[in-house]
Order: structure tokens, then sequence, then C-alpha cells
């Protein structure tokens, strides 16, 4: 991630462009200077970490995994397979996985979130 992201409650990565996106890895043999980061804690972006509000996504999860004190990865990945994996193949034709609620219609969807988003 390169010093381009911290991470929320759920554990999405939120970026400069929110977190309801898909990120890849490329692995090549270069040398890229690094990314300079812009923030100093790794869970700075996300509202519930900095300011104890928001938390939006905790109501969005459909399978209660992601509480006030954490994300249940369990309980998230019981949910993703098969129930989601299922889905996608089904309906889609290949064999994916996605669940994503706790990613969409919250502050930190789009963007860095700050307060106002949160009202």
């Amino acid at each position: 991630a390169s010093g381009l992201r911290t991470l929320g409650l759920c554990d999405g990565l939120i970026t400069s462009v929110g977190k309801a996106m898909r990120v890849g890895s490329v692995v090549a043999r270069i040398q890229v200077p690094p990314t300079p980061k812009p923030y100093t804690k790794h869970t700075e972006y996300c509202l519930y970490f900095t300011d104890g509000i928001c938390g939006k996504c905790i109501s969005r999860c459909p399978v209660g995994a992601i509480t006030e004190s954490r994300k249940d990865k369990a309980v998230c990945y019981r949910h993703l397979f098969p129930v989601t994996k299922d889905y996608v193949t089904s309906n889609y034709g290949f064999d994916g996985y996605g669940c994503g609620p706790c990613q969409s219609l919250v502050p930190c969807e789009s963007q860095i979130p700050n307060k106002k988003d949160c009202l």
C-alpha cells in the first residue's frame, strides 16, 4: 500500500479516493522511492478510531462481523465463503467473491472523511 492508505474499523483500506475499490499488486525488480506518508498512525483516516464518531460500517455489515471493538474476520469469512462466492459464481459466471456493504454508503466510501461527513 506504500503509504497511500490507512485502515478503517472494518479493515478496509481508506485512501484519498475512499475505500470502495479494489487494489492489486505488481511484482517488479525495480527501485522506486518510497511515497511519503501524510499520516502518522495506521488508523488515522478512520473517524471512529481518531474521534470516536461514525462507525457507520458497523450497521452496514449484513452478518454483524464489525463491532465497536473490532472486526471478527471469522464471521466475515463464513459469509464470504460460501455465501457470496456461490452467488458471484452462479450469477456472474466467474470464480470470485465479495460483499462490500461496510465499504459503501459510508463517509469513507469515496474520500478521506472529515467530521461533517458523519453528522
